[in-house]
């Protein structure tokens, strides 16, 4: 048709504007489209920052000295008649728990180095007092956690070992005991427990772990040397 043959004579002239846009647009397509979804990416975490900054100000500051992401990380060893046990914590605040009893509610993940040098991941929750100051110095703080693989959590029936720690923030470490759960969760020589109780001691051994601001490189490097 006449048209056509006008719209391909306009499409080929090197000279046409709007040839020279669509050339453009074809060129740069691909990476117009990763610098949109990189924007977007950014402006949600600006927007998960601004909200934790609106509802828990106190995450920032968590360990006495402000950082940028509204959660804290550190590692610790916990000396058991079992053996030494390294733990990775990393937790953050979250709006789910209990509506009866008003807490601050915090989740995780945490990563526990065993004696024998095998590391097992964990789930973790955990919860402080409400309506926190910006600074949680001496506050007292409840973590506990199960294990929790990163891709198969969901689907296995038995998530032992259960572990949990009662103590207090003296910044800018994190200072605890194990509430005897190490000792329910361990035999005598550092293989997980899989039974069902029963006679079991609740508390036999009530060990302390003082967590201390660290990346987990340095809980890696240590639970290599468990290995070695």
């Amino acid at each position: 048709m006449v048209y056509d043959g006008l719209l391909s004579s306009i499409s080929m002239s090197n000279d046409n504007p709007w040839a020279q846009v669509a050339r453009r647009k074809a060129r740069t397509g691909c990476l117009g489209c990763l610098w949109q979804v990189a924007v977007v990416l950014v402006l949600g975490v600006v927007l998960v920052i601004a909200i934790a900054g609106l509802f828990y100000p106190w995450a920032f500051y968590l360990g006495g000295k402000f950082h940028i992401l509204p959660m804290w990380q550190g590692w610790g060893r916990a000396h058991a008649k079992s053996g030494d046990y390294l733990l990775w914590v990393q937790l953050e605040p979250t709006p789910r728990g209990s509506r009866l009893i008003r807490r601050s509610n915090l989740k995780g993940i945490a990563y526990l180095c065993t004696p024998r040098g095998e590391q097992l991941r964990m789930h973790m929750g955990g919860s402080m007092r409400p309506h926190l100051n910006l600074s949680t110095d001496g506050e007292r703080i409840d973590l506990y956690m199960d294990y929790w693989p990163a891709l198969t959590g969901q689907f296995i029936g038995d998530h032992s070992p259960y572990l949990e720690f009662r103590g207090s923030w003296r910044n800018p470490n994190l200072v605890m005991d194990d509430h005897g759960s190490i000792g329910r969760g361990f035999q005598p020589d550092g293989t997980v427990y899989r039974g069902h109780g029963g006679n079991r001691p609740y508390m036999e051994e009530v060990v302390p772990i003082t967590f201390t601001d660290s990346p987990h490189s340095e809980f890696d490097k240590a639970c290599a040397a468990l290995r070695q």
